[in-house]
């Protein structure tokens, strides 16, 4: 008897008109830069375009997509071992399964489909910026492609690009992912005290996030007390939060794989009252990007504001970074893609449009040795709608005593 093809029997977080209108809209950014197609390797660019969430994106995996820019369906490339996966995403349905023998193998099923879409002496864009697959990798079935009669040119950041305008489903999938990132700091907090490790901290949170639907973030969650309050990109550690400590939390909530960043300081018992003081001076800088910050500005006002506000407020000594980056859809390692608040690498100052969602730190080190840590900080996410910006947590951002 055949097997039965199973089907998705939940939920799904978005329809298919809403992946219809990301592919026509990624089409349309295709012609308008000169390419007849994209080679979609980048895992949060083939979510994006086909809901497709897989853990395992191994360093010679070729797992792929092909959108022409017609915007049809996409031809998608993967492996036998993932049968079950591409048939309970729905908008999967022209498969290609490739063989994990060798690059020259699999790039040679790509090529056969770049070539059944009439890629044949015409432009595709391919993403060689990306952490999967690796470079040796790319090049090779680039150069598969390329003795094909298929012309190639880097086409990394046109997907990206489109996913920094949030669409009304994907701003309230935002949202609630905003909501869980309370919850979870909101756990951390009820948690905290004396002899409490940092790893029971993160254990708390990641529960509570967790059982109001989150799923893993795409970066590790980064928590530090005491002597390790300023190591910003440090893990949870087997250290136990001392008496008259700071305790630093920086993570994100993500929900369908929408990110929602949240840094808060605390203070357990008493630190050296100028930790409070420079955290409110800090946190009035988010006040005044709300405040003279609008659709319509370009994103770099942002970063402008924030440096003017941390000069006027006298707290420029001791900064680790003020500034900020898109928010949205990542996939691990890393939950930061190439466009910032301050434009860096290149990258174009762009206009502030609604369903553009940031973040924006404030992140300081100590530099005289105040009682209580070695640093301070909070991180807001913001979204910007039709009439302005708006903070997406409701959690105060000054230092808080615990």
């Amino acid at each position: 008897m055949p097997r039965p093809t199973p089907v998705a029997d939940w939920e799904q977080p978005f329809p298919p008109e809403e992946y219809a209108d990301r592919r026509r809209r990624v089409a349309a950014r295709l012609s308008t830069e000169g390419y007849d197609a994209i080679l979609v390797t980048k895992p949060a660019d083939i979510f994006y375009l086909t809901g497709y969430d897989m853990v395992w994106f191994h360093l010679r995996f070729l797992t792929s997509c092909i959108l022409t820019a017609d915007g049809g369906d996409v031809a998608f490339f993967d492996y036998p071992g993932h049968r079950t996966l591409v048939e309970t995403t729905p908008e999967i349905r022209n498969i290609t399964w490739m063989t994990r023998e060798s690059v020259q193998a699999d790039g040679g099923l790509i090529r056969d489909g770049a070539l059944k879409a009439g890629l044949k002496g015409k432009k595709l864009a391919v993403q060689p910026w990306s952490y999967v697959p690796h470079g040796d990798v790319m090049a090779e079935l680039v150069g598969i492609l390329n003795d094909a009669g298929i012309d190639t040119g880097d086409g990394s950041l046109i997907v990206e690009q489109e996913r920094l305008y949030k669409s009304p489903l994907e701003v309230a999938v935002m949202r609630r992912s905003a909501e869980i990132a309370d919850i979870g700091m909101t756990a951390a907090r009820d948690i905290l005290a004396p002899g409490v490790m940092e790893t029971e901290i993160h254990a708390a949170l990641s529960y509570a996030m967790l059982k109001a639907g989150a799923s893993e973030p795409a970066l590790r969650t980064m928590i530090g007390s005491g002597v390790r309050a300023g190591t910003h990109h440090s893990p949870a550690q087997h250290r136990r939060v001392g008496q008259d400590e700071l305790v630093f939390i920086d993570f994100c909530a993500s929900l369908h794989r929408y990110h929602v960043n949240l840094n808060r300081t605390f203070a357990v018992g008493t630190v050296d009252p100028r930790w409070h003081d420079l955290m409110a001076r800090s946190a009035t800088t988010i006040d005044a990007i709300v405040a003279e910050v609008k659709p319509g500005d370009m994103w770099s006002k942002v970063q402008d504001v924030g440096n003017r506000n941390t000069a006027a407020q006298g707290i420029t000594e001791g900064i680790w970074f003020v500034g900020g980056y898109t928010q949205g859809i990542a996939m691990p390692p890393d939950w930061v893609g190439e466009f910032w608040v301050g434009p860096r690498h290149g990258i174009p100052d762009l206009e502030l449009v609604p369903g553009m969602v940031f973040n924006m730190e404030g992140q300081f080190d100590d530099t005289e040795g105040w009682a209580g840590g070695t640093g301070v900080a909070y991180i807001d996410t913001l979204i910007v709608t039709e009439t302005g910006l708006e903070v997406m947590s409701r959690l105060p951002r000054t230092l808080e005593t615990v």
